[in-house]
């Protein structure tokens, strides 16, 4: 059959494309479906220009519209329209217990076990740790704010190549220097035969008597169906459970676990206002991420925090004083007063248990994400020590919402983990859905907590060990 494949992958990320390759070189025929188009080098601009972004990323509100969630929408998923940062998860990740006092990852999962996968992804995407000469104003500054407080940190790691410190690395690099998967491991796919058809929306999952049918619509809104003796579902945290949860009638035996345990990798945004008399930063120069990464706070708080460079438009983020406004004249002059010279915006990401959830709204996703207290405490201790550090260098806290910090953007997980319990994990230790064999999760959503860095790395390792184990047992 012409629409019979032995795999069907539903996106085309990390936790979609990686599966592709190796599964295609492993003599299987392989269809990879991506709601998204196709972005070259041709095609991007450098702009923040929402109605331009918004053909590269979905945008999610949560259910009382106090936090948005994007993801990359595109052939070759958020590796497009990321920062680049892809430092490997520390080893106390994989040791994380949650609230409920469930050790979230499975006991054959840890820092030694992706280690080698963690080598291949390295490896294909040209990722090296960069210079100090590579390193923005921005992220120089920070850097020697941490060494007047007694602090450490060092120079992040990147999958570029001859990048030209120009900031715009999530609008899409236009110079081809960001290795996106568009440049490794989408174009060894398709050579090695890997079908993709983009603009196509996966709708329903139902199981057969050979595999799985999975029914979507294309380009031109029709519906098509296609038949996988395996799925591998690699939509992202939000949009792999809504297939999942709209497909429920074909699929009674589906955990309830599926769309829960949502968490933002502890994501948290702060600002900083530099002290007057220090030379501009210069703060709209250098990759998205300022390159610097510092653990200085990761014993005591489970934490790392990375600097960024920031593009105007920043400042529609709310950001301003505590006690002040994010609007108005007097934050207008505020705003000219710091912008560029004396402005850094930082995150915070460590691991933090899941306790959102992802469900269908009017037939679409819909992210509920309250802040409960366990989110508010972990707020308020982790914001603690940043503050002690901005006063230790004369600088001034800032907050990044009207009502305090900003604790999501993207950095989505958690809402189709794996795990060793069946009562906690909807997937087992292989990415398979119990109770489904070849129904398969590798994306964000099968990630079960916080990495303790930005996720790219640890997602595309697991796709890596996840695609291993399904070459060897199908």
């Amino acid at each position: 059959m012409a629409n019979s494949f032995d795999a069907v992958i539903i996106g085309s990320g990390f936790g979609g494309a990686i599966p592709a390759l190796r599964l295609a070189q492993a003599n299987k025929k392989v269809l990879v479906l991506e709601q998204g188009r196709v972005y070259t080098e041709n095609d991007f601009k450098q702009t923040w220009d929402l109605k331009y972004l918004s053909n590269m990323m979905s945008i999610t509100t949560s259910d009382d519209y106090a936090v948005f969630f994007r993801s990359g929408m595109v052939l070759g998923g958020g590796s497009v329209v990321f920062s680049g940062l892809m430092n490997r998860s520390p080893s106390e990740v994989f040791q994380f217990v949650d609230y409920n006092g469930y050790r979230v990852w499975p006991d054959a999962v840890n820092r030694q076990a992706l280690d080698p996968y963690y080598d291949m992804v390295e490896s294909m995407m040209q990722v090296r740790q960069v210079t100090w000469q590579e390193v923005s104003k921005t992220g120089g500054m920070f850097a020697k704010m941490l060494d007047n407080a007694g602090l450490t940190c060092d120079r992040a790691r990147f999958p570029y190549v001859n990048c030209r410190e120009c900031g715009f690395c999530e609008a899409g690099c236009i110079y081809g220097a960001k290795q996106s998967l568009m440049h490794n491991y989408i174009p060894q796919a398709q050579a090695a035969g890997v079908e993709f058809r983009t603009e196509c929306r996966a709708m329903l999952i139902q199981p057969v008597s050979t595999g799985y049918t999975v029914q979507y619509t294309g380009p031109d809104d029709s519906m098509s169906s296609v038949q996988g003796t395996i799925v591998i579902l690699a939509a992202g945290a939000i949009y792999s459970p809504e297939l999942l949860l709209r497909s429920k009638q074909y699929l009674p035996q589906l955990s309830d676990q599926v769309g829960k345990n949502f968490n933002n990798n502890g994501g948290l945004r702060f600002g900083l206002e530099l002290p007057e008399g220090l030379p501009s930063i210069e703060c709209y120069k250098g990759r998205d991420s300022a390159a610097v990464m510092t653990y200085a706070f990761w014993k005591d708080y489970g934490i790392t925090i990375e600097a960024g460079t920031n593009p105007a438009s920043i400042f529609s983020l709310n950001v301003h004083r505590p006690g002040s406004y994010g609007w108005g004249l007097d934050f207008k002059h505020w705003a000219k007063s710091v912008y560029p010279s004396r402005f850094i915006i930082a995150n915070i990401m460590g691991p933090v248990t899941g306790e959102g959830y992802v469900h269908l709204k009017n037939d679409l996703p819909a992210v509920n994400f309250p802040m409960t207290k366990n989110l508010s405490d972990y707020i308020n201790r982790v914001i603690a020590p940043i503050g002690a550090f901005a006063k230790i260098n004369n600088a001034i806290l800032l907050q990044t919402m009207p009502s305090g910090y900003m604790y999501s953007i993207d950095h989505m997980l958690g809402t189709c983990r794996i795990g060793d319990d069946p009562a906690y994990s909807p997937a087992d230790p292989s990415g398979q859905l119990r109770g489904y064999p070849g129904l398969f999760v590798s994306d964000s959503s099968s990630i079960p907590c916080g990495t303790g860095v930005n996720p790219s790395t640890t997602i595309a390792a697991n796709a890596e060990r996840i695609a291993a184990s399904i070459v060897n047992n199908w």
